[in-house]
């Protein structure tokens, strides 16, 4: 009797887990090692891929660190509308960043001196904006939308480049247009449309 009354008490101090009743506690099957809770690691919060050429530690790029050069799209051209691209290389060391939309106003050819209006934007059909981070030697890409200036009633004048300017940059850059153009000799007429900065050409 005291034997029973023994194991009684033990199996009350032991929490007393009888035949048929359910288990308590650490329910880990055997041979296992048990761990604390814990929340799985989401794919989307590991940084398994990295930014680009750094751009959490790559500065704004500067207008003397940057190559300028403007392409003809014949191809999409026509209805008093053409189109060309601004690629800007990345000719310095180091990797810098470039983000939104590029101001142009063209140059006229004699005297070269800015005429007309800046340009405006043209919201990205293709890319939003972003921040690229250029790498040495490699690009970024504006699709510039452009108007002939014939078709506005304007006074027209020889153009022969365009200046550049992006965002926080006090000075613009100067590049040659690809072919000869007029522009308007009036503040009030847009003829140039500026699509946001994108790692590649635009594709109709």
């Amino acid at each position: 009797m005291a034997v029973g009354l023994g194991c009684a008490a033990a199996l009350v101090l032991a929490g007393c887990a009888g035949p048929g009743s359910p288990p308590t506690g650490d329910v880990s099957p055997p041979g296992s090692t048990p761990t604390a809770a814990s929340t799985p690691t989401s794919p989307a919060t590991q940084s398994s891929t990295p930014a680009p050429a750094d751009s959490a530690s790559a500065g704004t790029c500067g207008s003397n660190q940057l190559a300028l050069s403007l392409q003809s799209r014949p191809q999409d051209s026509g209805m008093g509308n053409f189109y060309w691209d601004l690629r800007l290389t990345n000719t310095g060391p180091a990797a810098c960043t470039v983000e939104g939309y590029p101001v142009t106003t063209l140059v006229g050819a004699a005297p070269n001196v800015p005429v007309g209006s800046a340009s405006d934007t043209e919201p990205g059909r293709w890319y939003p904006v972003a921040v690229l981070a250029l790498a040495p030697g490699t690009s970024a890409y504006s699709l510039l939308h452009l108007g002939q200036a014939s078709a506005y009633g304007c006074p027209l004048v020889p153009v022969g480049a365009l200046d550049v300017t992006l965002p926080g940059w006090d000075t613009a850059s100067r590049v040659a247009t690809p072919n000869p153009i007029e522009g308007c000799d009036d503040d009030s007429t847009v003829l140039v449309r500026t699509g946001p900065l994108a790692p590649a050409p635009v594709s109709f």
